[in-house]
Formats: structure tokens, sequence, C-alpha cells
């Protein structure tokens, strides 16, 4: 185990104090011996989130095109794209994904602000993968103190308090380095001997069953480094298993975790198709009223009359559909909007069918001078809750529409 612990500590020693050309020269190309805990084995059907902000995305690139929002294309390899990233080395294309859409958008925004416009792609794994991935374990991650359930912890006392343990730690730090020397240089190295693993053992299926790694699990350190997880897969793996479900495209929200939607596309026969909701007339197929007095609670309105600061009569049954469209429009879309973001990301978005359904959005208009008059008393009003139901129509865009 010293000899292990040595070459490691010499790894990680190296990418601090060499320049990136130097440490390049001295690993990149080449495998250390490495103690691995055994591949994580997936078979089912699951989703990954990738992102990107529309201004890396270059004018001659095809947004009806899966390719566009997958890794970064292997032609460009020779001209030294990607950068060096935590699992790669600068020109070798990874795929990088998360879990969550909300972590996805926290990894894209860190030289992002608040309002610029990103897209957001659904990817679907497809069942029958035999997905192996090495899953990264920080070294604060292994502890006895730490949930034993937790997705990056090591808990077992005979681990942690071992050599092995001491060993994986050493691996973790090196995977998990986040420092401005030699950033990158050590977990994109180790990321690579882990890669190249690969006993090929061909099953029943089809699929090699073997001891590899198609990619590897990590905590997002640009979420804090909780429980959520970041996975970076190689492309060959990308091209067999993966499938394009749909790209969102928005602004950044204020949390910097979601994105306002504006546009979606959704992947037909292997073209991305884009479209747009709209809200018109026609949309609104009901209005319900709710009246709320100046306590806050709802009214009756049965035997009595609306009356506004001017003494006009206001309809009790439906505020007119020209009003709910032309003074509600922005909330009827932020409406939408939250409703396409959670279809996205709960449903399977497999035609634009999926997405042809009624939402029901609430909106609040409040007012003072507002009365329910009756026969027995006059009842001050505060405000008024209008439950909408709107269909969600989609009009298709062209790709230059989009941008």
């Amino acid at each position: 185990m010293k000899r292990f612990l040595e070459i490691l500590d010499r790894v990680l020693g190296d990418s601090r104090t060499l320049s990136k050309t130097e440490f390049e020269n001295k690993y990149k190309g080449k495998a250390i011996p490495i103690i691995l805990n055994a591949p994580c084995v997936f078979n089912g059907s699951t989703f990954l989130y990738r992102g990107r902000l529309a201004k890396d995305v270059d004018l001659n690139e095809d947004l009806s095109s899966p390719a566009t929002f997958s890794y970064v294309p292997l032609f460009l390899n020779k001209i030294g794209k990607p950068q060096m990233g935590r699992a790669n080395y600068e020109g070798q294309s990874i795929f990088y994904a998360s879990e969550h859409m909300k972590t996805n958008f926290k990894e894209i925004s860190k030289d992002s602000n608040i309002g610029d416009e990103a897209y957001m792609a659904k990817w679907r794994i497809k069942p029958n993968s035999n997905l192996h991935l090495f899953r990264t374990v920080p070294a604060c991650g292994i502890s006895t103190a730490n949930d034993p359930n937790g997705t990056f912890s090591i808990t077992d006392p005979s681990v942690v308090n071992s050599e092995l343990g001491l060993y994986l730690k050493r691996l973790g730090s090196i995977m998990m380095l986040d420092e401005e020397v030699g950033k990158y240089l050590g977990s994109s190295f180790i990321a690579n001997c882990i890669y190249s693993i690969n006993v090929p053992t061909i099953g029943d299926t089809g699929n090699n069953i073997g001891p590899h790694y198609d990619g590897i699990a990590y905590p997002s350190v640009a979420a804090g480094g909780t429980e959520e997880v970041n996975i970076a897969l190689k492309p060959e793996f990308v091209d067999k298993y993966l499938e394009l479900e749909c790209v969102i495209k928005g602004r950044l929200a204020p949390d910097m975790r979601s994105v306002k939607y504006e546009k979606i596309g959704i992947n037909e026969g292997g073209r991305i198709v884009w479209y747009s909701s709209f809200i018109d007339e026609s949309s609104i197929i009901d209005v319900v009223p709710t009246y709320f007095d100046t306590t806050g609670r709802s009214v009756d309105l049965t035997g009595g009359k609306i009356l506004d600061a001017d003494d006009k009569v206001v309809s009790s049954e439906m505020v007119p559909l020209t009003q709910a469209v032309n003074f509600h429009h922005d909330e009827l879309f932020n409406g939408l909007a939250e409703y396409m973001n959670t279809m996205v990301k709960e449903n399977q978005i497999g035609d634009i069918a999926a997405l042809d359904k009624a939402v029901t959005i609430g909106l609040i208009r409040e007012f003072t001078g507002w009365k329910l008059v009756n026969s027995e008393k006059i009842t001050p009003l505060s405000r008024v809750l209008f439950s909408v139901t709107l269909k969600n129509q989609l009009i298709k865009l062209s790709p230059d529409e989009v941008r």
C-alpha cells in the first residue's frame, strides 16, 4: 500500500509544481497502478441534463442537431477543444452532465449572470445499457461520521481507519482538487487511467460485462460538494446508449439554478424541432374567480353584486377573456413556463403531444374600494383570485428564430 500512496503523492505534487507541458510530458498517455472501487452498474432507463450558455453556441452550430447539445465534436480535438476539465485532457471530448437539472445550471452559470440565455438538454440513457461508473468519493466523504447511505460516502471503519482508507482519501483529493494551481492536471490524468481499464467480456446481450468504466460520477463542486451528482461519460458510450429527448431555451433565473422557459426543442426522428408557447384569446378555456374580503376570507357572491371603486358593476362570473390575456399576459406565460419546466423535469417528452395539455394557473389581482353589496350588508373586498385554465398552444420555429 505504501508504494501506491507514494505514486499518488507524486502525481499530486507534480500537478502543483510542474507546468502543464511538463506534467503532460511526464504523465499523458501513460498509466499508473491504481486501486479503484468496483464500478456502479446501471441498466435502467434514466435521464441526464447537460446545459450550454447561448453565448457559447457558435452561429455555425446547427440548433436542429442533437450533437450541438452533446460532447464537443471529436474533429475539434485536433485544435485543442475542449479545454481541460476535471475528467478530460485539453482536446479530449467527454460528455459532462448532471443527474438533476438544477445541478447542471449551477455548473454552467459560474461565469454568467441572471438573465443570460441558456440551453438545457435532457438526455435519456436507454435501458439495458450496462453503464459502469466509477464513484468518486472525496476525502471528506471517507469518515465513520457520515451518512452510510450517502452517494459519496464510505463509512465502514475497517476501510476508513486503514491504509486503504488513507489511499482512497488521497485519490479523492486529487479528483476533487479545485485549487487554481495545477487545476485539473492530476484529476484529468487519473480520470484517463480509469477510462483505460477495460477487460472485454461480452455477455448474452452483447454488452461488455467485464471490468471497465464507461464514465465517472462525482459530487458537484459548484453546488457546494453536496450529494448532487455530476457524470462524465466516454463519447462511445454516449453515441451508443444516450438519446436526446428535448432542449429548453430560456434565461437564467435569479436563483441561478433554473431557467425561465421561452422555447422548447423536441427530438423528432433524430432532428430537433423547435416550438414556442403562445397565448391569445383562443388559449383561455375557463376563468373562475374567487373574491376575498379585507380579512382574507373568501366571500359567497350568491344574491349579491360587485362594485368597483367607481361603483360600477363588475361581472362576478368571469373576467372578460381579453382582460385576462391583455392584463395578465406575462403572468400567464410565467405560469406556462413553470408548467413546461416541470414537464421536462418530471415527465417523458416523446413528442409534442406530451405537451398538448390544459394548464390551470392562478392569478391574483388586488384592489381598493371594491365591495360586495347584497340586501343585508356591504362587504369591502381586497382581491380576487382568478383560476385560469388555458391550452398550452405551441407554434413551430425555424432554427434562426430560436437564437
